[in-house]
């Protein structure tokens, strides 16, 4: 358990990397409107299943696409998700009046607490097995993998799924009323 601690840590560490390189991205968008992301794009309108769907696709590539790329797909996935959260808050901070934070916060918060922690376990999931397999050929352990190891990837692929479920109801039954409102 030691171990998941240093991976969510490094995994978080990561995220806000994605965060910080979206805030101070020297082409972050200049529209009027940041904040039209729930607005009809190409007919489609953002739903429950629409939204789970998309959010679970990240959760798989960031668990089992890292553990397939030697945790490659983890990091740069953790780091590219984390962007358009620095995009949002520089649009809303620097851009406009700090003021729009408060827009910023209703749109991102409700959900946010549930996806982006969802993000980040299934990150630390994706970068469990790449880095026991690192410790077995260090020397460092006995077995390659074991089935407490499998088990725990297992464990955190379920939590972050389970973490998205509530954020896509959040933000499907929530989040896009507030936009609405706004």
């Amino acid at each position: 358990m030691r171990i998941f601690y240093k991976l969510l840590i490094f995994s978080t560490f990561l995220f806000l990397i994605g965060v910080f390189l979206g805030f101070n991205s020297l082409n972050a968008p200049k529209s009027e409107n940041m904040f039209c992301i729930y607005e009809k794009q190409n007919e489609i309108v953002p739903n429950f299943r629409f939204l789970f769907i998309n959010n679970l696709k990240v959760i798989l590539i960031l668990s089992f696409g890292g553990v397939l790329t030697f945790g490659g797909l983890s990091i740069w996935s953790l780091i590219f998700n984390g962007i358009p959260l620095g995009l949002f808050l520089h649009s809303s901070w620097i851009l406009r009046h700090v003021g729009e934070l408060k827009t910023f916060f209703l749109l991102i918060f409700p959900h946010g607490i549930f996806e982006i922690p969802a993000l980040i376990i299934a990150g630390s999931a994706g970068l469990k097995i790449p880095y026991e397999l690192l410790r077995f050929a260090l020397g460092k352990k006995k077995e390659m993998i074991t089935e407490e190891d499998a088990k725990e990837f297992f464990k955190l692929v379920g939590i972050s799924i389970a973490l998205i479920l509530i954020a896509a109801i959040i933000e499907s039954k929530i989040t896009l009323k507030l936009a609405e409102k706004l």
